[in-house]
């Protein structure tokens, strides 16, 4: 018997199946990220964990003790600054608030510097600095550098908890400005963000259109700061990292016309279920004292379901179609080492 060798698919073949791809992801999801007035019981969140799809807990946080007037323990800027004036905290400093970030063929990540929180704050509020100050170490912070404010607010969700059957990975605390933007990007966690002070502001993008992201493999550099102003360093190493910004699609190239962003607007006691692998973009909207201000849970996403391996195979045949190279290596999604 003569075995016939499969043939291998063409380039139109794949390209048909991608973009039917992105016609179902669309035609099978909302358009909208839905708003729920309530908060979920542990079953209806993992429903929710189910179907990789975000959704906003309105008000949901709102009996932190953070939210209550007259709890003594309300967060704002004088709160804080009593706080923790004792405190050392690692900030992120950049010129143009883009820590993380795609520039001129490089992924720039920030200068970071080591201050007291009153300097932190007293250069974050400074509109006119010529340095962009943003506290995002991502490193489980809340609990380890934050002892102070850890009665003011839950060190887990506790239905999320229930659900997904462990605690928080991370719980990272979030304090920066309208100055400072977070690129697109997605993280290998189910992120619960809920918002203290002021607001975020997400566009969203699903896995399945990771085509339409513009992912290339970028030389890594990293801003240094000099007595005035930045200089970037280079590396060898290269990153993985999308190039798509979301607030500027080019309708005239093929699978940017073909991306859906969705976007979320998220308010003081607000929590924002973002699903693993979800790319997002996130700008902030400083509340009248100039701060924004969010509290992070950071729940290690199941590797062994069928997410992590769908979200591979669509990548895979997106950098074929683009000629990017293949990344599949689970420590290299974004994954901070000190988590």
């Amino acid at each position: 018997m003569v075995h016939s060798i499969p043939r291998q698919p063409s380039v139109d073949a794949l390209e048909t199946i991608v973009s039917d791809l992105l016609d179902l992801q669309h035609e099978l999801t909302p358009s909208f990220v839905p708003i729920r007035p309530s908060i979920p019981t542990a079953l209806e969140f993992l429903r929710q964990v189910h179907t990789n799809f975000p959704v906003i807990y309105r008000a949901a946080a709102f009996d932190w003790p953070a939210f209550n007037p007259t709890s003594g323990r309300r967060w704002s800027k004088r709160y804080l600054l009593d706080s923790l004036r004792d405190t050392t905290v690692s900030v992120a400093e950049t010129p143009l608030g883009n820590a993380d970030a795609p520039l001129d063929g490089m992924f720039v990540q920030p200068h970071t510097s080591h201050l007291p929180f009153p300097q932190f704050m007293d250069k974050l509020l400074d509109s006119d600095a010529d340095t962009v100050c943003y506290m995002q170490s991502q490193n489980n912070n809340m609990p380890t550098e934050f002892p102070q404010l850890l009665d003011d607010v839950a060190m887990d969700i506790a239905w999320a908890t229930e659900a997904l059957n462990s605690k928080p990975e991370a719980v990272n605390l979030w304090i920066g400005s309208s100055r400072s933007t977070t690129s697109l990007h997605k993280d290998p966690y189910e992120n619960l963000h809920v918002q203290v002070l002021g607001q975020k502001v997400f566009k969203l993008i699903s896995p399945a259109e990771h085509i339409c992201v513009k992912e290339s493999m970028l030389t890594k550099a990293m801003y240094q700061k000099l007595s005035v102003g930045f200089n970037l360093i280079a590396e060898t190493e290269r990153q993985p990292w999308p190039t798509l910004d979301p607030d500027a699609v080019d309708s005239r190239d093929y699978w940017q016309s073909k991306v859906r962003v969705l976007e979320v607007i998220l308010n003081p006691g607000d929590i924002l279920y973002l699903p693993a692998l979800w790319y997002h973009k996130v700008t902030q909207v400083s509340d009248k004292e100039g701060l924004c201000c969010s509290v992070n849970y950071w729940y290690d996403m199941d590797f062994t379901g069928p997410l992590w391996q769908f979200a591979n195979f669509v990548q895979s045949i997106s950098n074929s179609l683009t000629g990017v190279e293949h990344n599949t290596d689970i420590d290299d999604c974004v994954k901070d080492d000190n988590i």
